[in-house]
């Protein structure tokens, strides 16, 4: 289904970014969810990075009615150029930044594994459903599905990240099969690939699909956050990192000689 962002950010299901939430802190979840912190959390230069390339290589034409290459903000002549880009409706952007996201666009139209993806397919398509267990809203939204029903998720990574033991550290540290799980879920479609692009040059690519068991691990986390949350909900408690005592803490055991 398309949907514009803001309807998608809008509606109240559970994503699965909420869902990573939810198992880190429910309190965080809850604090980023309902009370507006989300809005409130600044993006970073790298997530800003990664929305830029987003958009410029999945929906170059939104990208070019959306943002405006202005010169310097610290000149008299790049704060100009910036203002009358925002009351034309563009977002300003540095030259650094289209750059950038220009080099990743060359770098994925120019493998050829990555065009087998891209050459026929629908960007940012979102899903919606209820969840048969606790009944809780749930979204997603999908960077880009082919006409074979394959799911593609473009990350952006810091240099050397788009390596296989790199990135296989990043799908465990950041709950990418998780991520994967739901998406499957959620879209009923029968595929997920990552294509994952270095932001620095020479802008390295990798393409990686999970295993039968970090999927279903990834099911279980999801399994186990919406249970959480379901259970937070109902009793309307949302418990932070702090217990009823003090918590005994020991060193990491690389700090031990």
């Amino acid at each position: 289904m398309t949907v514009s962002e803001v309807d998608y950010f809008s509606d109240p299901g559970y994503s699965q970014s909420d869902m990573k939430q939810a198992l880190e802190s429910p309190e965080l979840l809850y604090w980023m969810k309902h009370q507006g912190g989300r809005a409130e959390r600044k993006p970073s230069p790298q997530m800003i990075e990664g929305t830029l390339a987003h958009c410029f290589i999945l929906e170059h034409e939104k990208f070019k009615n959306t943002y405006q290459v202005c010169g310097p903000r610290n000149t008299k002549a790049g704060k100009e150029e910036a203002q009358q880009a925002i009351k034309n409706g563009r977002q300003p952007i540095t030259l650094a930044q289209y750059e950038k996201a220009l080099g990743m666009n060359h770098a994925v139209n120019g493998n050829l594994l990555c065009n087998t993806f891209f050459v026929d397919g629908l960007a940012e398509q979102s899903f919606f459903a209820e969840d048969d267990s606790t009944a809780l809203p749930m979204k997603a939204r999908l960077d880009w599905i082919t006409p074979d029903e394959t799911i593609v998720d473009l990350k952006t990574v810091p240099a050397g990240g788009a390596s296989p033991a790199s990135f296989a550290k990043q799908v465990a540290n950041f709950s990418y099969h998780l991520q994967c799980a739901h998406y499957l879920e959620m879209s009923q479609m029968k595929r997920f690939v990552f294509v994952v692009v270095e932001r620095e040059p020479p802008h390295q690519i990798g393409i990686y699909r999970l295993d039968d068991d970090a999927i279903a691990e990834g099911r279980y986390l999801r399994r186990k956050a919406l249970d959480l949350i379901a259970n937070c909900r109902v009793f309307n408690n949302w418990p932070g990192h702090t217990p009823m005592e003090p918590q005994t803490l020991s060193l990491p055991s690389w700090a031990f000689k």
